[in-house]
């Protein structure tokens, strides 16, 4: 059984008319593409043909988002 809804605020709202018990136990599918370079385009291409040097883009990019965010990290304020 199939339900449709969309997300505000990382919660899934349901269609009108539709109500689950709290704690009911769901699988989020998304209809149509998922937003340009969003974790959900990522996930969709993820074990993919995709070819070699596009992986290593990811990768490089993986690496520098990582050493920013320690940089960060080492420079922020601490309270």
């Amino acid at each position: 059984m199939g339900y449709r809804g969309i997300v505000k605020a990382n919660v899934v709202l349901l269609e009108d008319g539709i109500r689950l018990p709290d704690g009911t136990e769901v699988e989020v599918t998304l209809v149509g593409e998922p937003l340009q370079g969003s974790p959900g385009a990522l996930l969709q291409v993820w074990g993919s043909d995709v070819p070699e040097e596009g992986w290593d883009a990811v990768e490089k990019a993986i690496e520098e988002l990582d050493r920013a965010d320690r940089e960060y990290e080492r420079n922020r304020p601490h309270a």
